[in-house]
């Protein structure tokens, strides 16, 4: 994964950790920065994971950054302009914390579903992609 530089990222993280991303801002970063949309939120996706990892963000930051991350993904606007695909390190980060959301009927009580879910899927989501962020091959 091609890292842009912090300022970039930076502005699609402060906007979402307020819970909302727009793709209109999505967009202007992305032609801000000449690289496309979806790799962007994938590079935002992946810093959120692995700051998760490295206990640099709690997980209800995460969450709520991966949700207002997700709301772009399918949003009509960006489902248009990219083909209906959600962006595949986007998805596995997302659904990594949105599986630490909720308590199983088929777990014991007192499980903690973000030990038992979200940590596991994120550690498998970055030996998967690496240090750098790229997908082994």
């Amino acid at each position: 994964m091609n890292m842009t530089n912090s300022l970039t990222i930076s502005r699609l993280l402060e906007a979402a950790r307020n819970g909302c991303v727009s793709y209109t801002l999505v967009k202007d970063v992305a032609v801000q920065a000449a690289r496309p949309a979806p790799d962007l939120l994938d590079e935002l996706s992946y810093f959120v994971g692995s700051q998760y990892a490295s206990n640099q963000i709690d997980f209800e930051e995460a969450d709520v950054v991966m949700n207002a991350v997700w709301s772009v993904c399918v949003s009509n606007e960006f489902w248009a302009d990219h083909d209906h695909t959600i962006p595949p390190v986007t998805n596995a980060v997302y659904l990594a914390f949105d599986a630490g959301e909720y308590h199983r009927d088929s777990d014991p009580s007192g499980t903690d579903p973000e030990a038992k879910y979200t940590r596991p899927l994120i550690d498998d989501f970055l030996t998967e992609y690496g240090q750098a962020g790229l997908k082994k091959q």
